[in-house]
């Protein structure tokens, strides 16, 4: 016996699988947003010690304080004193931040951002 007409369509199942997937890209959104938003905040908090003249002959020490006390007026609390580096070569002052963002998913599934930004004070 022949069916006159063709299936079309998807089973309940393939829908499920398709629901299942867009669900976990939706996830992985809304966990990582935040997480690049405080990038941003940081690297805009780094822009603005390049381009503030008090920090030209700042101690490494204030520099840090100074940095920290931005990024917590930004809300930025996943960067922590240990993740921001000063170093003076040749007169000229080179801040670094480098520090990793974990962000739980599903479960044991977990999601790392790695950001590393320097400026040149000179």
């Amino acid at each position: 016996m022949q069916l006159k007409q063709k299936q079309s369509g998807l089973a309940a199942i393939s829908w499920l699988l398709i629901i299942a997937i867009a669900v976990l890209f939706i996830m992985l959104f809304v966990r990582l947003v935040p997480v690049y938003l405080d990038g941003f905040a940081v690297y805009d908090s780094l822009d603005g010690l390049k381009n503030d003249p008090r920090f030209k002959t700042a101690t490494t020490r204030s520099i840090k304080k100074k940095l920290l006390q931005r990024l917590n007026i930004n809300s930025v609390y996943s960067v922590t004193a240990d993740d921001i580096y000063v170093t003076k070569q040749n007169g000229k002052t080179i801040v670094e931040v480098d520090y990793e963002a974990r962000e739980k998913v599903i479960g044991n599934l977990y999601v790392v951002a790695v950001f590393q930004k320097e400026v040149i004070i000179q």
